[in-house]
């Protein structure tokens, strides 16, 4: 698990954000990194893409089209002050990934 490691005088440059979190666990830390990547990928418009692009077209991924849309809530328990709210990941994802294969429209 990599989310246990400390990187040294982070502390010291106040205008570094992110950086060791003291008082977060693990799983904290981890849900914090998968909230930031999605949100970068937000800012770009480009997270329906990139699922796309990782997890193919097979028929296994309308099953995880649930499982992600709830994901992305739990992850928000731990995401940053300046991090995008939660229903703004999901109303990008809701508009443009597999919303018509889900609801049974092609």
């Amino acid at each position: 698990c990599n989310h246990t490691c400390w990187v040294d005088c982070v502390e010291e440059n106040d205008h570094y954000v992110g950086g060791n979190y003291n008082d977060m666990t693990p799983q904290q830390r981890r849900h914090r990194k998968l909230y930031a990547l999605l949100s970068t990928r937000h800012a770009e418009c480009s997270n329906a893409r990139r699922f796309n692009a990782e997890l193919g077209e097979g028929p296994y991924t309308l099953e995880l089209v649930p499982e992600v849309l709830d994901c992305i809530q739990r992850l928000s328990a731990d995401r940053s002050a300046y991090a995008p709210l939660p229903l703004s990941l999901v109303f990008e994802l809701v508009e443009s990934w597999k919303m018509p294969e889900l609801c049974g429209r092609r």
